[in-house]
């Protein structure tokens, strides 16, 4: 998913809800978004190949959602 897309998505929401991530589709648990990180931003001492693009396909810009605490057991249908 795009950050674009995530924006639409996002924009369709009440803009008070809370956040959550939910993990593990046969035993579902939601976390809290703690928060959010670029992966060029992330010093693992491996820089692009070319500014933008490391050798594993992913991009400098790339934004991580960030798993904040576990909150309770998910729902599967999520």
């Amino acid at each position: 998913m795009k950050v674009r897309e995530l924006i639409e998505l996002l924009k369709r929401q009440d803009p008070d809800a809370e956040v959550c991530m939910v993990f593990q589709r046969n035993w579902p648990t939601e976390h809290s978004v703690a928060g959010i990180a670029v992966r060029g931003d992330l010093d693992d001492g491996v820089a692009p190949m070319n500014g933008k693009r490391y050798a594993d396909g992913t991009a400098a810009s790339d934004v991580i959602l960030v798993e904040g605490e576990w909150l309770r057991y998910g729902h599967k249908a999520a």
